[in-house]
């Protein structure tokens, strides 16, 4: 469940979220919070609870801060712009963070985005040791997720070699309905869970309850 506040840690938490990602979502489909909100989210969160960061896209890691708060266990970049350097940029950040585990970040509209091709992505992430999950989300959160059971090779693919997946982008109930024959470690919500749909609105526990209800059953 993404959060941009300890106060929605919280109500995600009371909902059933059994992994917390903070992100500020104004700042872009991976926007990076404040370093302030990280370590309120951080005070409020059990330490058996997951937690990760979304530190925007490759393209703006000259602002990334020195350190990321103790108990800090996933970080993502977004690969939105990435040009032909990417990996071995991308490897030069997660050797500045070398205490946590590291999220690849394919974008399905990855052509809307002038990202990387999902398989360059997951080559990469097969060959990066410091990364132990992949992330399937959407660039422009206004279009659904096009994610469906013909993505079943590039996920088992994943999996076969011990990444954790993560399928997000625009989730909601019926979605992940469809989407649970791909049997990812985690779905990744935020609007579906959020105040009338906005992802910049506020999260709501009944509806996070609801979510969490739908991934059990």
């Amino acid at each position: 469940m993404s959060v941009r506040s300890s106060a929605e840690a919280l109500a995600a938490l009371a909902g059933g979220a059994n992994l917390i990602d903070i992100k500020e979502p104004v700042h872009g489909p991976l926007g990076r919070a404040d370093a302030s909100v990280w370590e309120a989210v951080r005070a409020v969160v059990p330490v058996h609870v997951p937690l990760s960061v979304a530190l925007g896209e490759l393209t703006e890691a000259c602002s990334l801060p020195e350190t990321l708060p103790a108990g800090i266990g996933y970080a993502k970049l977004g690969l939105a712009g990435a040009g032909s350097g990417w990996i071995h940029q991308w490897s030069q950040v997660r050797a500045r963070f070398p205490s946590v585990v590291w999220v690849a970040v394919s974008y399905s509209d990855w052509e809307l985005a002038k990202a990387p091709h999902p398989d360059h992505v997951l080559e990469a992430a097969i060959d990066a040791d410091t990364c132990g999950v992949i992330l399937v989300d959407t660039y422009i959160k206004s279009n659904a997720s096009s994610l469906d059971s013909s993505c079943l090779p590039w996920v088992e693919r994943a999996r076969q070699a011990g990444l954790k997946i993560v399928l997000a982008g625009g989730l909601d109930l019926s979605a992940i309905r469809r989407l649970a024959p791909l049997r990812p470690d985690w779905f990744a919500v935020r609007g579906a869970a959020c105040v009338k749909g906005d992802r910049t609105d506020r999260i709501d526990t009944q509806l996070v309850a609801d979510l969490a209800a739908c991934v059990v059953t």
